[in-house]
């Protein structure tokens, strides 16, 4: 109640349950004591008792939430330093071709005395060629969307044989970092993780904004066979798959008064998500 958040039905029904075992031990002590202050002072030994655990669990999940949060503060910290070496091998080719333009201006304008269409139109296909940044995978000039996508798309290229992607957002997307980082961290990362272990090792990711809606969609191959129940994993292999992950990305969607929708057809995984912003 204090956090305005619902907790894991488990957790409710022990919290109850020690609540219940309270209650019954007063009642036998009630029937069995016939000294009042004996009984009174039983029953307040209880009730702090009960009391004491209800704090204690507050302070975990307090606790919990908080080394959550320094997870991804971390994780967050790597995918900007990330970035900014991006932006270091980017400002680094810049300079070497500002310091070599006048020498590309003389070439090319020698090229087009001669009227040597082709091989200027080759000359700049090769100018252009040396600009491209193998590790600038995503500018869609969102800083935050780019930053985490060129770090997680790269680790994805690293260890799969294919990776599919497109973004289609405007620069001035109105989410935060922090719950970027929620959804689509945990999202590539378990896709990865499954398709790491299929043969194709295959993963796409495509994420557009239209009308005030921010939607997602990332496919992965997958080879585990799981029955899926409004939107949540039956089976028990989720930890070798999305399992892990996904309630925290639920969350994040509820937050948006979005939806997601799960599936797992012909083995390929889909998670499909959209968001009002």
């Amino acid at each position: 109640m204090k956090n305005k958040e619902k907790k894991d039905m488990p957790h409710e029904s022990i919290l109850m349950f020690i609540s219940f075992i309270g209650i019954a031990q007063v009642i036998i002590i009630d029937k069995g004591v016939r000294n009042r202050i004996l009984l009174v002072a039983s029953g307040i030994c209880i009730l702090m008792t009960i009391l004491l655990v209800f704090y204690l669990y507050d302070v975990l999940v307090s606790a919990y939430r908080k080394l959550e949060e320094q997870s991804l503060m971390e994780k967050q910290m790597l995918i900007y330093s990330h970035q900014l070496d991006v932006l270091m091998q980017s400002e680094e080719k810049v300079k070497a071709l500002r310091h070599d333009m006048k020498n590309h201006l003389g070439e090319l304008a020698l090229m087009a005395a001669n009227q040597n269409n082709e091989e200027i139109r080759k000359y700049i296909h090769d100018m252009g060629e040396y600009m491209q940044n193998q590790s600038e995978l995503i500018s869609c000039g969102n800083k935050n969307l780019d930053s985490l996508l060129n770090y997680l798309l790269g680790q994805a290229k690293k260890k799969l044989n294919h990776v599919e992607y497109e973004v289609r957002v405007p620069s001035d997307l109105c989410i935060s970092a922090f719950d970027l980082n929620v959804i689509l961290g945990n999202l590539i990362e378990n896709a990865i993780e499954a398709a790491e272990q299929t043969k194709d090792k295959w993963m796409s990711v495509d994420i557009y904004y239209e009308k005030g809606m921010l939607s997602m969609e990332i496919k992965n191959s997958f080879q585990h066979e799981l029955d899926v129940e409004k939107n949540k994993l039956l089976s028990t292999k989720e930890e070798k798959g999305h399992g892990i992950g996904l309630a925290n990305v639920r969350k994040m969607v509820e937050k948006y008064q979005g939806f997601m929708d799960v599936s797992n057809t012909n083995q390929i995984f889909t998670v499909k998500i959209m968001l009002y912003l």
